[in-house]
């Protein structure tokens, strides 16, 4: 992945295709007001995996050391990647490790998930072997269905867990799977379930440091006296987990998405544009073609349907998003020139396109839309 600094003020130069500018300032503003929201006994567990959602997962990281005080991410790979590059804060895999990779995680110094009595057996072993004690965060699953601890079955596993030798028992965490639904009563009670699981260990003598369950939706919807760590993911940079969290906490999008016109096509009435012949010009019509696409991680889904904004002006898609270029309608407007640059993602002069409404267009969440942007496109990053 190419990573480029850009100063403030200064022109990109681009690539002959699309390109991502990512405001490392941004993310900053957006965890310390996530801080603010949680209150100033809580930690932050920032979420980096999947690139750091599209935005480059070693440039976020590294402005989150001193920051944030633990990073969450999804594989190995991603561990080795921040350790090779002198990452030094604490690193929790959410995910499961294959019984082999567990020599290599305790290589690299990570913190590492259980979500059953055999995988903390394994690590614990792994850890003997090594002559090392493995931080852990055991996971209860309370209503996500995925990874976990059955909660009927979480206090007498974790009694087991506990006896075993080389281990750390650091964190005890859980996750919501419908915490944006104000309305939906399940975040609660999953909530509950998981407070009184923490009180039953409490008073059996079992008493986990980092006690976690908050996403970026759950940091903004719920208070807990027995929570001390949250995991806010999307919202770090910038995009709402939904619209009704507006009203609680201002966040600043992080990343655009630029490209700049490749060619210019002038249609008269009858030409069509694309794949399908799904666009046929009505008027003289001026198309700019974009060297953007689905092989980048743009929409197919937006063909016809989604915009761009042009000199501050939104403009449509035009005809099929093909795999590597984009035609936008720009009206019958003369002084379009090759060159000229075009905002996917992003503001300019009063508007915007951001990741919801692509997500709208597309229809689907604006977490895809973010992390399926290709890892190979060229991110420029202004410095802090």
């Amino acid at each position: 992945m190419a990573v480029e600094t850009l100063s403030l003020g200064s022109k990109v130069s681009a690539p002959h295709g699309p390109w991502i500018e990512v405001r490392l300032d941004c993310i900053l503003k957006n965890l310390e007001r996530i801080r603010k929201v949680a209150g100033p006994s809580v930690g932050v567990m920032a979420v980096v995996k999947a690139n750091a959602y599209g935005h480059g997962l070693v440039p976020v990281s590294r402005a989150l050391e001193g920051k944030a005080d633990y990073l969450g991410i999804a594989s190995l790979r991603e561990a080795s990647i921040l350790r090779e590059q002198g990452i030094t804060l604490p690193l929790l895999i959410f995910g499961r490790l294959h019984p082999d990779e567990i020599s290599a995680a305790l290589s690299l110094k990570l913190t590492l998930t259980v979500s059953s009595f055999e995988e903390a057996e394994a690590i614990s072993e792994a850890g003997t072997r090594f002559g090392q004690t493995v931080p852990v965060h055991i996971k209860v699953d309370t209503g996500m269905g995925r990874l976990g601890l059955s909660l009927l079955q979480a206090e007498p596993e974790i009694k087991r867990i506990w006896k075993l030798p080389s281990l750390l028992l650091e964190g005890l965490y859980t996750h919501f799977p419908t915490a944006e639904r104000r309305e939906d009563p399940f975040g609660e009670a999953q909530l509950e379930n998981f407070e009184r699981l923490i009180q039953v260990l409490e008073d059996e003598g079992i008493r986990f440091p980092l006690r976690h369950a908050c996403n970026s939706a759950g940091a903004l919807r719920f208070k807990s006296n027995r929570l001390n760590l949250i995991r806010p993911g999307i919202a770090l940079y910038g995009v709402y987990p939904d619209r009704i969290f507006e009203d609680v906490i201002s966040l600043e999008p992080a990343l655009s998405l630029k490209t700049r016109i490749a060619f210019i096509k002038r249609l008269q009435p009858g030409d069509s544009v694309s794949y399908g012949r799904e666009f046929i010009a009505a008027r003289p019509t001026t198309i700019g073609v974009l060297p953007v696409g689905y092989s980048h991680g743009y929409p197919f889904q937006l063909s016809n349907l989604g915009e761009v904004l042009y000199r501050g002006r939104r403009c449509k898609i035009a005809g099929r998003v093909c795999m590597d270029w984009t035609m936008i309608d720009l009206g019958n407007d003369p002084s379009v020139r090759v060159g000229d640059e075009v905002i996917l993602l992003g503001s300019e002069g009063g508007e915007s396109v951001d990741a919801q409404g692509l997500a709208s267009w597309a229809q689907t969440i604006p977490y895809e839309i973010l992390t399926r942007l290709e890892p190979g496109i060229p991110r420029f990053y202004r410095p802090l």
